[in-house]
């Protein structure tokens, strides 16, 4: 194995957060990649020496203690100090939650740069993540949690807060989702939610749009099928009766609903789970 330089390519598949791949690399002098466009995030942490990084005609001097971001499809070159060159960690990711992500850490296109005193942190949870290149189920959480806990030295390292509209959104959300999961049926509308937490349906659909990439609809009818799928597995009540305690007064309606979400039907599924414990997932 080249001890100055080891890679890891591995996608996961979160689309939240995920990762593209990793690496670790002592530059010779002068050592340079570029011009070239990513269609992906990338950090780099200098762990020793410095280098330069020139983005959208700005120059800047990059040293030990510091990192600096580069955002998808903008044309970046960057090398090695002549005298000290630079060693460094990086990482490529992608998702949808990145772009708040990189916000709580105050770093972005237009400020690239930011000292962290934990570099060496994030150097060896960077080298815990290398130990999985074989993709498994484990080994996908643990890379996943090497992620977030990487966000989570930056956010800590830029005093990271929530905004007011940020509490706000959460509790409104939050609030949201408890009184879906308590009061799933039979006849909850998404604008009886709404009218519980006194906010319109629009302003409740960009909620859960944002923060949970779905509808509140959407989440409503996976949470009455949820309830289906318990009551199928564990009684012996007839489909119809399921259904209409579910919210559907046409069975028919039930049954198709049943399978677009789950892939069979409501019979089929109870053929397969009748009896069996099941984990239901909202």
């Amino acid at each position: 194995m080249n001890k100055d330089k080891q890679v890891m390519e591995r996608r996961t598949s979160s689309k939240e957060l995920y990762l593209v791949a990793c690496g670790y690399e002592k530059c010779t002098p002068e050592h340079s990649y570029g011009p070239a466009l990513r269609h992906y995030y990338m950090l780099h942490f200098i762990l020793e020496g410095q280098g330069h990084l020139y983005v959208r005609n700005k120059h800047y001097v990059i040293h030990q203690g510091q990192y600096f971001l580069i955002t998808p499809d903008v044309l970046t070159f960057y090398r090695a100090d002549t005298e000290n060159p630079w060693t460094y960690v990086w990482l490529c990711f992608n998702g949808d939650s990145v772009p708040e992500l990189l916000h709580h850490c105050s770093i972005s296109q237009e400020a690239p740069v930011r000292n962290l005193e934990s570099v060496h942190e994030i150097r060896d949870i960077i080298f815990r993540i290398m130990e999985h290149p074989e993709l498994t189920p484990a080994g996908e959480c643990r890379i996943q949690s090497g992620l977030y806990e990487i966000f989570a030295v930056l956010e800590e390292s830029a005093g990271a807060t929530y905004s007011d509209s940020e509490s706000n959104d959460n509790f409104y959300v939050t609030q949201a989702m408890e009184y879906i999961l308590n009061h799933p049926f039979p006849d909850i509308t998404v604008m009886d939610v709404a009218d519980h937490l006194h906010i319109s349906r629009s302003y409740l659909f960009a909620l859960f749009k944002n923060h949970l990439n779905t509808s509140p609809q959407k989440f409503l009818t996976m949470s009455r099928i949820s309830g289906a799928r318990e009551l199928l597995a564990k009684t012996d009540l007839p489909i119809a009766d399921i259904a209409g305690s579910c919210g559907y007064r046409n069975p028919f309606a039930f049954s198709r609903a049943f399978k677009r979400e789950v892939g069979m039907t409501p019979g089929e599924y109870r053929l397969e789970y009748r009896h069996v414990d099941t984990i239901i997932d909202y």
